[in-house]
């Protein structure tokens, strides 16, 4: 039975957040935060994005001004979201032995995205593995002929109806 509780108590402290759980959050914040500030860049936010091991962020301007989340226009939250959505999935897709092949935007595109941070992501979305599937719901009418397939939905009194060609 002592034995036994030394094996509980060992677990125990393992799964404590200042056991195995620390070790790999300080293993993969470094590469997270280089991951998502190569997107901000990509996505044009220069800013420099940095997650701690609790995951509070510290955001500083390229003038080195610390900022809040809050601070920014809603088109800088879409491309700080949007770049943490994407440094999340290329982590977890890195690091998993299954590997979901599976992309679902809601409307990222009809956001508060300008034409170049749209562009970007389009290209960013272009470039992925092409066994991912990524599935673009818009109300943009423009982005149809950048992809490579569509599918147009319409609304018929008050259901969606899908339009045939």
């Amino acid at each position: 039975l002592i034995e036994e509780r030394q094996y509980y108590e060992l677990a125990s402290d393992m799964l404590k957040d200042g056991g195995i759980k620390t070790k790999i959050i300080r293993q993969y914040v470094p590469i997270m935060n280089k991951i998502i500030n190569e997107y901000l860049v990509r996505l044009g936010l220069p800013i420099e994005f940095t997650l701690d091991e609790q995951f509070n962020e510290v955001i500083k301007s390229r003038y080195r001004d610390n900022f809040q989340y809050n601070n920014f226009s809603e088109g800088e939250k879409s491309r700080i979201d949007t770049a943490l959505l994407l440094a999340w999935r290329q982590i977890a897709r890195a690091k998993n032995t299954t590997n979901c092949n599976l992309l679902v935007m809601d409307e990222t595109f009809d956001s508060s995205l300008d034409v170049s941070a749209t562009e970007e992501l389009l290209n960013i979305l272009l470039e992925m593995d092409k066994n991912t599937n990524i599935f673009i719901m818009s109300h943009k009418s423009d982005l149809g002929d950048k992809l490579r397939s569509t599918i147009t939905f319409e609304k018929r009194g008050n259901f969606t109806a899908m339009i045939t060609a």
